[in-house]
Parts: structure tokens; C-alpha cells; sequence
């Protein structure tokens, strides 16, 4: 490529530039410091709301009256302001003190507050046993936390500690997952089906473009990796540089892969349904362990890399702004984020119709009705289970919501028990909605909805009411003012689909470990909607967590991997092949309480369903609320995060 930049050249631009682009200086949240040291207090009292305490008066300086040490004018080099000094006092001294004055606003105050709440963990059912984690045999079946009582201290530790270390830590372990997924793609996948992409021009147009990517990603991570082992006042030095030459060269190369990923995602799947021998290779893959998911979200992941360095680059320069970073360096990525903004906007259609389609994709896997539901017109709103009324008494079903249609399916007769077979079919148009049990037939169940049309009405309960609700009042308003009346599902299903499931794979071959979302919503009993799609790939995060052990008080150090809603757990970074996996689909993240007796509770936190708990610690409080922030939007369920978390976080 002609434009390429180098570093070194892009050193000289940086140098060029007079005035950063990124001049507003955010205020910091006023977050509660050693929120998860909860247990350290000796005392309970009762529950009072935390007020923020009256800020102490600052003491004036003043000064004897037998000082007679002469006063000096200054001008602020950085504030444009006037101080007034000692000239004869110490240049350390003196330092020593401003910086004091400086940082006053950062410490911690010495108060402590007690807050007695109560945490909501109403189990949902038990989930199967083949989606629960298992690291070696330790399954911890801790009953969720009973008590009330949750202690919070604000300990004095002082000055923060500097984040942009833990910062480009996040990125550098990012970088590290994401080119593991690429060499996965290009190298483990790759040789499985090249015999059948030399056929396909579009497959190979794909593959020549992802092996294009990694010779300039490479600087990137080893620029990065050498950071780790610099001083903090030289990491940004190092690194933004080499981020701005890397952003300026691997933009035009994502955009173009973006506009034709499309066509690309369609002739893998025209290839998979086409072909035999193909759609065997490839589901032999996706079950191997290597493969930790579908490989239409790992060429997704891939694809939205440049977008999911958004955010942490936000953080790196609001820490720049904080500590008043070098103005080249501060520019610099601010540049690169510009960019990548830019990018980002310009695809943002292309990439959120790209997520939606793998998803419905995946929906036609697991109901049998390949080639079906992707039409041009149709989209898929919200799946999920529901208890629907029948003659005898409610039955379990799967509820695919379509932008046209309501379709039932129920388990289909598999060994495996990994697809479902739609049986009934909806209009929506025309169709009213009622909240609650207008007919008095589900038995007293809660969270009923009842569906009029004019010739059947259907009443069915969902866990996440709210949700059905919404999306299928706007379904409805959206089927009555559409002019096109597509035509049947099932129908088509009987005439059309020309794939037999049960010939994928044999049933002692099945992958039973690896779950779809709308499987996974069988067996929680919850729902996963079109905005949840969307965060599949944008929401990601990795990193060392240890985990408690559940017959000892030792933590185990476990590589932990978050993508599309699920953990995996791996021994190290440098492992292939994960221990394990937890779909955080409706589980619920908080502080551990009295009742969990955990020792060490610094920077601590549990996920919890019905009767299984895992406790988890970081190294710092930067990645604890990491972790808890985005295990939070990746269980998709309103009663996820308890009170006493929430208000640790201020979300």
C-alpha cells in the first residue's frame, strides 16, 4: 500500500502538531474506593441512606507575626494563574507541598458507612448440567446469599495508584485474544477447508484478506508488550506512535473487508448448506475445543476489532487528561481515535446488519428452518422460552418473535436434544395484546401475556415479561402499516428445506457442550432480544481472575476469555484450548456477603444462579470494575446486579 506510514515518519508528524485535539478535561466519577472490602468493619448498625458528609473547611495559611520572610509574586506556567511563594524556601520542599495541595482533591475520605439492603437471587430453575462450569471437577453449589446485611467501608489507601498501566494492560491482553482468534482462522480453520474455498472466489478473497492483517497488527502488540516493562512516565511515549501508524494503515483495509463481508458471510453459508462433506468439516470444527465458538462470531470478532479499541483508547487518553501527559502523546492517540470514530460511524449499518443475520443464521440452525427466516423483508425480534397454555396444563415452549409472524417450536426428537421443531404460526398483523390472564387458565402462573387475533387468542408466561411486551407492541405496530404480506413458515419448512440436521453430525459426535443462545434460553428460562445481539461481539473482556476453590480457601489463576455472553476459562494466556466455559445468560453478579465467609474480599465478586456461586478476585480495583461492568450487560437480565453493587459502580 502507497500510504502506508511507518513509525518512524509518524513520529515526525506527531511532532508537527501544535495543539492536542482533545483539550476538555472529564471529571472523574466519585467512585466508592474499596466498596468490595465490605467485610472489615466490626460493628453493624442499622440502615441509613449514605449521604454525601459536608466537605471540611481548608485551613488557611497563616503566618506568625515574627515571620518576616518576604513573599514572591509567580505566574502558573499551566493554569495562567498567580501564586504567591517563599523564594527562599527548598525546591523540594516546596514541590513536596504542592504536589500535596495538588492530589488533595484525589484522597479518600476517612468515613464509613453501613448499609443493610436485601439482594434479590430468585432462582429460575436449574439449569442443565452440560452449561454449568467445571474446572477439573470443582463445581461449587454454594446456596445464593440469604442475608441482609452488607458492610461498606472506604478505607484511606491514600493517592490513587496511576491507570494507565492497567490500562494498556486491558489492551495488550486484548490484542493477545484477538490475534490467538486470527491465527485460529487462518491456520487451524483454514486447513481444514481449503480444499473447498480453492472452488469458491469469495471465500478466497476472505482468507487473502485476514492474512493480510496480522503483519500490521504485529508492531502494534509488540509495541504494547514492551510497555508492560517500562516506567509509567514512558509507556504513552512507546505506544502512541506506533498506535497512530498502525490505526492509519489498517483503516482502508476494514473498511473494504466490511463492505464486502456481506457477500462473504453468504457464500460460507451457501457453501455449508450446499455441500455435505463442507457443512461436516466445518460443525466437526466448531465442536473441536480449540474452537470456542461459532466461526461466523469469530469472523465477526475479527471484523469489529478496530471497534472494540474504541473504548480503551477513550480510557487512555482520559487518564493522559488526568495526569497531564505529554501533549504529543495525548494528540496523537486522539488522532488515532478520531479514526477509528470515523470508521466506526461510516460501517455502523453494515456491521449491526452483519450481527443480526449471524444471529438468524444460528435461529435457523436450531429450529430446522434453514433458508427460511433470512429473508430480505423479515427480522427476528426476540427468542426465548415461554410456558404456553394448553388443554391439560402448560406446556414449555420456544418462542421465536418475527417482525411479521409468532412461531412455537417445541424440543425436537434428537438424541442430542440441541434443535427444536416450530410447529404453530401467528400473524401479527391484526393481532392485540393483553397483559395478564384474561382467561383465567394458567393456573395462577405470573408474568402472563395473552395474544388476540381474530380467530385464536394465545396466552403464555414469560420470566421477562417487560421485554416480550415491548418488542412485540412495536412488532404489531410495525406488521399493521407494512404493505407486504410474506408468505408462511411452515409451510415452507415442508416444502423447501432441503437439510436434514440429523445428518450433520452422528449422535455420539454431537457437540453437547457447546450451546446456542436460544438453547441456553431453554434451559434458563429467559429470553435474548435484538439489542443482546448487538453486544455479542462489542462487549468482550480478558484477563487473570482467580477463582476460589470450593473445598479449600485457596484461588486458583485462571486465563479468563469473555465473548458472546460466555466465559472460558483457559490455564494461561498461551493455552489453545479452554478448561471450561459459563454462559452468563441471566446470571447475576454482586459483592460477597456475610453468609459466603470469604477471607481475602478485596476487589472480590460473585456470579450467582439458583444454587450455584462463583467467587472470583482481580489485582486491582481498575479491573474489578472492569469485569463487573461487563459481565453486567452480558447476563441480559434485570435482576442481575444487586443494590449494593450497583451503587459501588454508579450504574
Amino acid at each position: 500500500m502507497e500510504n502506508r506510514v511507518t513509525v518512524s515518519e509518524n513520529r515526525k508528524n506527531i511532532s508537527d502538531i501544535q495543539e492536542p485535539l482533545y483539550q476538555s478535561v472529564n471529571k472523574k466519577r466519585d467512585v466508592i474506593i474499596g466498596i468490595n472490602s465490605t467485610f472489615s468493619s466490626e460493628t453493624i448498625c442499622t440502615s441509613e441512606p449514605i449521604l454525601k458528609p459536608n466537605k471540611k473547611p481548608k485551613k488557611r495559611m497563616s503566618r506568625s507575626t515574627n515571620d518576616t520572610t518576604e513573599l514572591t509574586r509567580f505566574d502558573s506556567s499551566d493554569s495562567g494563574g498567580v501564586s504567591i511563594g517563599d523564594p527562599t524556601a527548598g525546591s523540594s520542599d516546596s514541590l513536596r507541598h504542592m504536589k500535596r495541595e495538588h492530589s488533595s482533591e484525589y484522597q479518600l475520605r476517612h468515613d464509613y458507612a453501613v448499609m443493610k439492603t436485601s439482594q434479590s437471587t430468585a432462582s429460575v430453575g436449574t439449569p442443565s448440567k452440560e452449561i454449568e462450569m467445571s474446572l477439573e471437577n470443582d463445581i461449587d453449589n454454594y446456596a445464593p446469599s440469604c442475608s441482609s446485611e452488607y458492610y461498606i467501608t472506604r478505607k484511606d489507601f491514600g493517592k490513587p495508584e496511576p491507570q494507565l498501566a492497567n490500562v494498556l494492560k486491558e489492551f495488550y491482553w486484548k490484542e493477545v485474544v484477538y490475534a490467538k482468534d486470527m491465527k485460529l482462522m487462518n491456520e487451524s480453520f483454514f486447513n481444514r477447508v481449503k480444499d473447498h474455498v480453492v472452488d469458491c472466489r469469495f471465500l478466497k478473497e476472505l482468507f487473502g484478506s485476514l492474512k493480510e492483517l496480522p503483519p500490521i497488527h504485529q508492531p502494534f502488540l509488540d509495541a504494547l508488550k514492551d510497555s508492560m516493562h517500562e516506567p509509567d512516565d514512558s509507556k504513552a511515549a512507546l505506544v502512541a506512535p506506533v498506535l497512530l501508524a498502525t490505526v492509519h494503515n489498517l483503516t482502508p483495509l476494514y473498511q473494504s473487508l466490511v463492505q464486502n463481508f456481506p457477500i462473504y458471510i453468504s457464500a460460507l453459508d451457501q457453501l455449508y448448506r450446499s455441500k455435505l462433506t463442507f457443512r461436516t468439516i466445518m460443525s466437526k470444527f466448531e465442536s473441536s475445543k480449540e474452537c470456542y465458538t461459532q466461526v461466523n462470531w469469530l469472523l465477526l470478532k475479527i471484523l469489529n476489532r478496530l471497534i472494540n479499541w474504541q473504548p480503551v483508547l477513550a480510557r487512555v487518553i482520559e487518564v493522559q487528561l488526568a495526569e497531564c501527559g505529554n501533549d504529543t502523546e495525548t494528540t496523537a492517540f486522539g488522532v488515532a481515535m478520531d479514526k477509528i470514530i470515523e470508521f466506526a460511524k461510516k460501517t455502523k449499518a453494515t456491521r449491526q446488519s452483519l450481527e443480526e443475520y449471524i444471529h438468524v443464521l444460528q435461529v435457523e440452525r436450531d429450529t430446522g428452518l434453514v433458508g427460511i427466516l433470512t429473508h430480505p423483508n423479515r427480522k427476528v425480534l426476540r427468542v426465548g422460552f415461554v410456558l404456553r397454555s394448553a388443554r391439560r396444563s402448560p406446556c414449555c415452549r420456544i418462542m421465536v418473535l418475527c417482525s411479521d409472524r409468532i412461531l412455537f417450536g417445541h424440543r425436537g426428537p434428537n438424541l442430542d436434544g440441541n434443535f427444536f421443531t416450530v410447529h404453530a404460526e401467528f400473524k401479527l398483523k391484526g393481532m392485540m395484546i393483553d397483559e395478564g390472564d384474561t382467561y383465567k387458565v394458567m393456573d395462577g402462573e405470573k408474568d402472563v401475556i395473552t395474544l388476540h387475533n381474530a380467530d385464536i387468542s394465545i396466552v403464555f408466561a414469560a420470566p421477562d415479561r417487560a421485554s416480550w411486551i415491548e418488542d412485540i407492541t412495536e412488532a404489531i405496530k410495525n406488521a399493521a402499516r407494512a404493505k407486504i404480506d410474506l408468505p408462511s413458515l411452515v409451510m415452507e419448512k415442508k416444502e423447501e428445506n432441503d437439510i436434514d440436521m440429523t445428518k450433520v453430525l452422528l449422535p455420539d459426535e454431537s457437540p453437547v457442550s457447546k450451546m446456542s443462545p436460544l438453547q441456553i434460553c431453554w434451559y434458563r428460562k429467559c429470553s435474548f432480544g435484538r439489542k443482546d445481539v448487538n453486544k455479542m461481539i462489542t462487549n468482550t473482556m480478558c484477563g487473570y481472575l482467580k477463582r476460589k476453590l470450593r473445598n479449600s480457601a485457596g484461588w486458583q489463576d485462571l486465563w479468563v476469555v469473555m465473548c458472546c455472553h460466555t466465559l472460558y476459562f483457559y490455564r494461561n494466556h498461551n493455552e489453545r484450548e479452554p478448561l471450561a466455559h459459563l454462559s452468563l445468560m441471566d446470571y447475576g453478579v454482586g459483592l460477597p456477603s456475610v453468609v459466603d465467609n470469604i477471607d481475602n474480599h478485596e476487589n472480590c465478586f460473585k456470579l450467582f444462579y439458583g444454587s450455584h456461586t462463583y467467587f472470583f478476585r482481580t489485582d486491582s480495583y481498575y479491573f474489578f470494575e472492569r469485569w463487573v461492568d461487563s459481565i453486567f450487560q452480558a447476563a441480559i437480565s434485570r435482576d442481575s446486579l444487586d443494590v449494593v453493587t450497583a451503587l459501588a459502580l454508579r450504574i
